[in-house]
């Protein structure tokens, strides 16, 4: 369907045609099948990609296609008479400048050009690459058709076309949909400056790396998402590293990655993520675009953004599907989700700029106004969560705050737990109790037992003395964590998060061997 759209605004005489195709939805396929019908007529091909993994990624799906390619990439030996390139865009730039473009070598005389992230196109180093080829097809993909700036893609590109939505690939099941949580965001958000249609990231990043914000993402991760291999997109370098650090001070398995990391600590990362030695990984712009980790559960948006684009691009990141993975979480410190929508509402996209550059498909009415659940943060439309099946007492005054932007999102109770899970988490409460000592030596009461899981779950345990111990998950070491951490900000009369730590630290309780 995508390749016979875009044909069809070829014969209408478009030489430059945008196709609009969210994560999930086979743009590398797309393209591959787009370049062996090229192939096979005899016309030469140059796909551009803008980071070295993506142009190893669609030279494998070309070989897969039976497309015989090469790569113009540094480091890399290259076959200038191949009739398929895959090149880096800023390898390829560099090329071009050492020789008049009659006399260079290096350049690769494609009838067709095949653009990936096509929403780049409109900068100074692609369209220094693009101006050799006025006259020639070229095909811009991106699940993003839109900057932040306001410039409408309609600059560079003839015709837009857009195949298939979110919520259509969610019912087939190529695609999973998103729960949302909405923590209280910074209350000095609102005096970031903005730029380009954006926030201003020095400004963004001094707001975001408050001792206290930094601790309120760790532990509103700790509540809601412990148990979830996680992506954390942070502001700047430092806001990611010590919201790396935060996470391994509660003995969380995370690692910082940036755009000066190495690829191969890159990979070496990832590969520790995809086997789960590695939980959370905090990044730097870096896994916006062009990342496959489908077994990414839980997105947490600690860099707020009031750019469409970003947003759709950070949260699209979780919504491949997994073995056994139904949903994923968003955890939005930023308010994003009730400024710019669900990541499940449909785009209209267009190639205007400005207010013309994009629109919902389907109007909220007032009925229609986002809700924070008070029970468990979740994100939704109507008066009944459909997480946790809690009724707002107040609907009727919260869609009056909600449309006045005034609504506050408020920090409570976890969704509700089956019996399974609490006799579980009782058990491990148990065996807890048992290898533990306090700092001063004595042991922990039975009474102890009692108290951690009434702050777990509301109630007394009833019926569950019988219940042996079991050794703890990671998520309960989480939750006893943040139940101590909690503990210790609330005897802090220093609001020094690092004090806070240091204290906790010295009474933390001595782990013991196995009874």
């Amino acid at each position: 369907m995508s390749v016979n759209m875009i044909r069809d605004e070829i014969r209408k005489g478009s030489k430059r045609v945008l196709l609009a195709l969210c994560t999930g939805a086979g743009k590398t396929h797309v393209m591959a099948w787009i370049a062996k019908s090229a192939v096979e007529k005899g016309h030469k091909v140059l796909a551009l990609m803008h980071r070295r993994q993506l142009v190893q990624q669609m030279v494998d799906r070309f070989g897969e296609c039976g497309i015989d390619t090469a790569m113009i990439m540094a480091g890399t030996e290259g076959d200038l008479e191949c009739q398929c390139q895959v090149a880096t865009m800023q390898t390829y730039n560099r090329r071009l400048d050492l020789d008049n473009l009659e006399f260079n070598r290096f350049y690769i005389d494609a009838s067709v050009l095949l653009v990936d992230e096509a929403h780049h196109v409109l900068s100074k180093t692609y369209q220094k690459i693009l101006k050799n080829y006025n006259g020639k097809i070229v095909i811009g993909v991106t699940a993003t058709p839109t900057l932040s700036s306001g410039v409408g893609m309609g600059e560079y590109f003839d015709a837009i076309v857009q195949p298939i939505g979110v919520s259509e690939l969610i019912e087939q099941k190529h695609l999973v949909p998103g729960i949302y949580y909405g923590p209280e965001a910074p209350r000095e958000l609102y005096k970031v400056k903005m730029k380009m249609g954006d926030y201003e990231k020095k400004e963004l990043n001094e707001v975001m790396i408050q001792a206290d914000v930094i601790g309120n993402v760790v532990d509103t991760w700790l509540r809601i998402a412990s148990d979830k291999r996680t992506m954390v997109f942070a502001v700047k370098v430092n806001h990611s590293k010590a919201l790396t650090k935060e996470f391994m001070s509660h003995g969380v398995s995370a690692e910082h990655l940036d755009a000066h990391s190495s690829d191969e600590t890159r990979e070496e990362t990832l590969n520790r993520f995809r086997l789960g030695e590695t939980q959370v990984i905090t990044n730097v712009g870096l896994y916006t675009e062009g990342s496959d980790l489908p077994m990414l559960e839980c997105v947490v948006l600690a860099r707020p953004t009031k750019s469409i684009g970003l947003y759709l691009q950070m949260i699209g990141r979780g919504a491949r599907p997994f073995d056994g993975k139904d949903d994923f979480i968003v955890i939005d410190h930023g308010g994003c989700v009730q400024q710019l929508g669900f990541y499940e509402d449909d785009m209209v996209w267009s190639l205007d700029g400005k207010e013309k550059k994009h629109k919902k498909k389907v109007e909220r009415k007032k009925e229609k106004t986002l809700i924070t659940c008070d029970q468990c943060l979740n994100i939704f439309t109507g008066n009944i969560c459909p997480r946790c099946g809690y009724r707002i007492k107040d609907y009727g005054k919260r869609i009056e705050a909600a449309e006045a932007e005034l609504i506050k999102l408020n920090d409570r109770r976890p969704k509700p737990a089956t019996m399974e899970e609490k006799s579980r988490f009782y058990g491990m409460l148990e065996y807890y109790r048992r290898t533990h000592t306090k700092k001063d030596g004595s042991r922990y009461a039975d009474g102890w037992v009692a108290w951690k899981y009434k702050s777990k779950f509301g109630i007394w345990p009833k019926g569950l003395k019988e219940t042996g111990p079991i050794e703890p998950d990671q998520a309960f070491l989480n939750f006893i964590t943040y139940q101590n951490i909690r503990y210790a900000k609330s005897k802090a009369k220093d609001p020094d998060i690092n004090k806070i730590m240091d204290d906790y630290t010295e009474s933390r309780p001595v782990m013991h061997d196995r009874p």
